[in-house]
């Protein structure tokens, strides 16, 4: 076993070679848990945003209007920053003040002779400021830029630390500093000859406990967890011998209340005696499945099915929402078959309203990744990017060996983005106002990751209301590689600030193809299930409620005081139809999206992941659970987070 100071030491060196690769400008890496914008917030008397009109290197001057004022009072309306003597330490406040930019600025400590300090950020670099007169607050005086004292601070996006300040004036900044991630050792499911495909983690016979799956080219397996984590192989039972595939799915494609299967591109009925097979979808011979999986395409609540083939581009087979009735090709018609969508490619795919309208679009990680929007007539179409997305091995050139990423809240709560692994980095894109935007290199330690990079899972992993990202690696010794979610589009590689086994055992560190999330014991946090290079099926608990830094404590830090008010939400949902594709929200009072996740999404290279979803909460009060299914119908329900650590929610389809 690989301890916690080895990885981190492993984790530095490759990292540096990844950073010695990449073409990101001002790279700053690392964390500095004793220097974050909450301090910097309370040394200085006001804090404010503007928005910068003018940037003129000529005249050495940089303007901005006054927009928020996030502590304090603040009398001017705009501020001219000078700089009296240009050189290429000062020529990179101009490099950062693009009009129409974002800047913030921390002005005037409480101490005699520096209520004329002011430390300024316009983007990924800190500057020192002198404001000329108090009775003057909109002319200041250049004075440097800050490198290796502000290192590890704030290294994002200008936008998302004036929405930290803003959060903060109001109480509900939560941007933690160290990793709260804490899962058990493994336990060991079963063992197969042979890669452990496709996974899935999902209630395969309805009695309300989490189930299992695993596909292998020796037989597919299926694991009913008769009691509290004890699973018995009944894949006989269920009349599922004898399959062979790359991946699996559940979802009731029939409506009629059962659980169905999909494997590769063949569906299997279920019933109270098991699964049927069917003939639903018509075989291709001369084509090879690479992975396969239920998606909501058309809107109407019923799974569709999108098989992804080996040289063959992406299929699309539409439910027609009749049962016993074939499914309906309509890769043509969809546009799926054209060139500029990937026709004769090889690679994963994802799927999720990436564009907010409602539509289901798609990810395809083939060429250098293909975005597809829909329309509101069922046809996609390829959208312009230029996020540096590469889905080609590094050594060998090979396709269709890394890639499998999926949409998540990534960048702020309420939105979809879309997370891509490559061999040996990532991407992180958001569509903003019309445009596919690249916000990798506002991430920080997401540019950090390891070797042969294949899929990255989406999910809140450390319990505390951010999304993370957990991605596997196909090397037969590669290990899992866990970015911490700090919010504000800020990730923290956790190895390098645990001092304890938070991803102890062969789980994160060996090489696995497949991997799939849910409660399986039922306790409001989320459980990973492995499908290992070596063979091994392995199930791995999280015990992230008993971090050390959710402990109580007679005098607790700020971050140990929001975990510890923290609430867990858990909703599942019910219903024959629109579950799969359903979206799920965690509205405050005033209607913010706390939180948001989408069923289904983490399809990777096949799997399925369980429909249930756990949110976390940081404060306490009333909030509002919001489903939206997938045929558009929405469910809302009232919570009250008090005293309860955890609120279990059921909403059913109308």
């Amino acid at each position: 076993m690989i301890d916690s100071r080895t990885r981190c030491t492993y984790r530095m060196a490759w990292g540096l070679l990844i950073l010695a690769a990449l073409t990101v400008p001002k790279v700053r890496a690392l964390v500095n848990p004793q220097l974050q914008p909450s301090h910097i917030r309370a040394r200085y008397n006001v804090v404010i945003g503007g928005r910068i009109v003018s940037a003129n290197y000529d005249s050495g001057k940089v303007v901005f209007q006054v927009t928020d004022v996030c502590k304090g009072q603040f009398e001017g309306k705009s501020v001219t920053v000078v700089v009296r003597e240009v050189d290429f330490d000062q020529a990179s406040l101009f490099d950062d003040a693009q009009v129409d930019g974002i800047i913030i600025a921390f002005v005037g400590k409480p101490r005699r002779r520096h209520e004329g300090d002011v430390l300024l950020y316009c983007g990924q670099q800190w500057h020192q400021v002198h404001m000329n007169s108090l009775e003057d607050p909109g002319n200041w005086d250049w004075e440097e830029a800050l490198g290796d004292e502000m290192v590890g601070t704030f290294n994002g996006a200008a936008e998302q630390l004036l929405a930290m300040m803003l959060d903060a004036a109001r109480g509900r900044d939560f941007f933690p500093a160290r990793p709260a991630v804490k899962f058990n050792e493994a336990i060991e499911i079963d063992t197969f000859p042979g890669t452990v495909r496709g996974v899935a983690v999902y209630d395969t016979n309805g009695d309300g406990k989490l189930d299992l799956y695993a596909c292998n080219e020796s037989g597919n397996r299926a694991y009913l967890q008769t009691s509290a984590l004890k699973f018995e192989n009944r894949t006989k039972e269920l009349g599922l011998s004898g399959l062979k595939s790359v991946s699996c799915s559940f979802a009731d494609v029939d409506a009629d209340g059962y659980t169905d299967l999909l494997v590769d591109d063949v569906i299997l009925l279920g019933s109270k005696d098991g699964f049927g097979r069917t003939q639903f979808i018509k075989p291709d011979a001369n084509r090879k499945v690479k992975c396969a999986s239920f998606v909501e395409v058309n809107g109407d609540g019923f799974p569709d099915v999108i098989v992804s083939c080996v040289a063959g581009g992406l299929r699309l087979f539409l439910n027609p929402a009749e049962p016993g009735s074939l499914f309906e090709d309509a890769t043509a018609a969809s546009g799926l078959s054209e060139h500029e969508n990937g026709a004769n490619s090889t690679g994963f795919f994802a799927a999720g309203d990436f564009n907010g309208d409602g539509c289901t679009d798609l990810y395809y990680a083939a060429g250098k990744g293909l975005i597809m929007l829909q329309d509101d007539q069922g046809r996609f179409s390829a959208v312009k990017h230029s996020l540096p997305i590469d889905c080609k091995v590094s050594d060998s050139q090979q396709v269709g060996l890394t890639g499998a990423g999926c949409f998540a809240s990534l960048w702020k709560p309420d939105s979809l983005d879309l997370v891509s692994p490559a061999d040996l980095h990532f991407v992180i894109g958001i569509y903003d106002k019309g445009t596919v935007r690249n916000v990798t290199g506002f991430g920080n330690e997401i540019r950090l990751g390891t070797v042969s990079q294949l899929a990255t899972l989406a999910e809140d992993l450390n319990m505390d209301g951010h999304v993370d990202l957990l991605t596997i690696s196909r090397r037969a010794e590669g290990e899992a590689v866990f970015h911490a979610n700090r919010g504000y589009g800020s990730y923290m590689l956790s190895d390098l600030y645990m001092d304890y086994e938070g991803l102890p055992g062969k789980a994160f560190t060996t090489g696995a193809w497949s991997i799939a999330a849910g409660d399986v014991n039922d306790d409001g946090a989320t459980d990973l299930l492995f499908g290992g290079i070596d063979g091994v099926l392995r199930l791995a608990i999280n015990d992230a409620f008993n971090h050390e830094l959710r402990k109580p404590k007679e005098h607790p830090t700020s971050l140990e005081m929001k975990l510890a008010q923290s609430r867990t939400v858990t909703v599942k949902l019910k219903g024959n139809i629109g579950v799969l594709g359903a979206e799920v929200r965690l509205l405050a009072q005033d209607e913010r999206v706390v939180a948001r996740r989408l069923v289904g999404s983490n399809i990777l290279t096949g799997c399925r992941s369980a429909d249930s979803v756990n949110l976390v909460l940081r404060g306490l009060g009333p909030h509002k659970v919001l489903a939206r299914f997938s045929d558009g119908s929405t469910v809302s329900k009232m919570i009250q987070a008090l005293e309860t650590k955890r609120v279990v929610v059921t909403i059913h389809h109308k």
